[in-house]
């Protein structure tokens, strides 16, 4: 039976003023939010994965974005590189949660989250992005990215998570 985790990266204060626009990295945390809700109802992990390369926790610039909504039952994850999963428990986290699939959205899609896509698929993970769901520094390289890999939006996530 397939089991699918919601993988939320870096969407942190000091990602936010790197983004192209500050609409595009808010519609995207909006989209993120409602698509968690449908995670959280069928019991299936949400990550929360922050980068420590600017700020670590207590800092600065570290938290997620006050937009961002987030339960007691998120797993959270910390990494120092691009690929959420290299040097870190992500892998391990999933493993134990029986997830053989994962969803990955968030910030900044031309660098960690098309790792963190990469390093999923490395693993064997089906992986897919989150339409609506990721933002970066370039609006163009946004689209140029979903073009180039499996998409899923929240309607069909609502229909295919059991």
């Amino acid at each position: 039976m397939s089991k699918t985790a919601l993988l939320i990266v870096d969407m942190q204060k000091n990602c936010k003023t790197n983004a192209s626009s500050t609409d595009s990295f808010l519609s995207a945390v909006a989209y993120i939010n409602e698509v968690s809700k449908i995670f959280r109802s069928k019991s299936l992990p949400v990550v929360i994965i922050q980068d420590l390369e600017d700020a670590g926790p207590g800092e600065e610039g570290f938290d997620c974005v006050d937009e961002l909504i987030m339960e007691e039952s998120d797993f959270h994850i910390h990494k120092r590189f691009s690929n959420s999963f290299w040097q870190t428990e992500l892998d391990t986290l999933l493993r134990s949660q029986d997830v053989d699939s994962v969803v990955v959205s968030g910030f900044a899609a031309e660098y960690c989250v098309l790792f963190t896509y990469n390093g999923a698929v490395e693993r064997g993970y089906s992986t897919f992005l989150l339409q609506h769901g990721i933002a970066g520094v370039h609006e163009e390289e946004v689209r140029s990215i979903q073009l180039l890999r499996p998409v899923v939006s929240y309607n069909a996530l609502g229909y295919f998570l059991k």
